[in-house]
């Protein structure tokens, strides 16, 4: 794998750039408090975002909100390249007072994904190049042009949405299709309590298939999905200290504090309280 990347010091933005020989999936974190543009320069990947999986090849952009669960999984060709930037809202917000302007432009969507014409693609590209140039060089107020241009990725981004319907993008698999109802089931009943032969009887198949098409389509496994799903919505009830942790653990679907705070630990890396306290981004 080769890659090139760079990411300001106060983490508030990022860029990189890599070039993947063979199969690939992505690593365990699986959403983040940031922006993610996705652009796939060469190859193909599936990209499976709240319940849906999108079959993008080259050309094919994609944007999501911050703490959106999402995943890349391989699709029929391994071999890929791809340019990704991370950035938060403050990024922006330091150099331009129009910046929920700028946002707003995505239309309240979570995510979107687009398909760049040729000349399209190359005005994205150019984008990026000029990007890696200022961050390679790093000369004087290299900063500011990074977010320069960095909004105008967004307002590009933004005038594409008005014009175009991200679900023509939907892998047409029957696979695909039923594995987006089995997210979507989850993402609305994760308080409750889930088991693999529970949901593989709502679907009528055999838990063995379920397990095995959820993690082939989405990269997780079913137990791993879920459990995130609860964690990014206990993430959102301890930023209300009106709850006590007992009472979040209990709301996001899990049977005992011991094994929320277990849970907890294990997927974003910090116990509840230390998320609570904000000694953690």
């Amino acid at each position: 794998m080769n890659i090139r990347s760079f990411t300001s010091e106060d983490d508030n933005f990022s860029i990189s750039s890599s070039r993947v020989k063979g199969y690939f999936s992505m690593p365990s974190r699986h959403f983040h408090d940031k922006y993610e543009i996705y652009y796939l320069r060469a190859g193909e990947r599936y990209y499976f975002v709240k319940d849906k999986v999108f079959h993008i090849k080259k050309g094919h952009l994609v944007l999501i909100k911050e703490g959106e669960l999402h995943k890349t999984t391989d699709a029929e060709k391994p071999d890929h390249e791809r340019l990704l930037i991370y950035f938060r809202k403050p990024f922006i917000e330091t150099a331009n007072k129009s910046t929920d302007r700028i946002l707003n432009l995505l239309k309240g969507k979570s995510y979107c994904v687009m398909e760049l014409s040729l000349k399209e693609r190359q005005e994205v590209e150019r984008i990026f190049y000029e990007m890696f140039q200022e961050t390679e060089a790093q000369e004087e107020c290299f900063e500011i042009c990074l977010q320069g241009l960095l909004m105008k990725l967004l307002v590009y981004i933004g005038r594409y949405i008005r014009q175009t319907d991200a679900n023509v993008f939907l892998s047409s698999s029957p696979r695909h299709e039923k594995v987006s109802g089995i997210v979507k089931y989850i993402n609305e009943h994760y308080s409750e309590e889930l088991s693999i032969p529970g949901i593989a009887r709502l679907f009528f198949i055999s838990p063995y298939y379920l397990s095995r098409i959820f993690k082939e389509t989405t990269g997780f496994t079913l137990l791993e999905y879920i459990n995130t799903v609860r964690i990014r919505a206990a993430q959102e009830l301890l930023l209300n200290k009106k709850f006590k942790v007992i009472e979040i653990a209990e709301k996001s679907g899990f049977g005992s504090v011991s094994q929320f705070n277990r849970v907890f630990r294990q997927i974003a890396g910090y116990s509840p309280l230390s998320y609570r306290k904000g000694s953690v981004k």
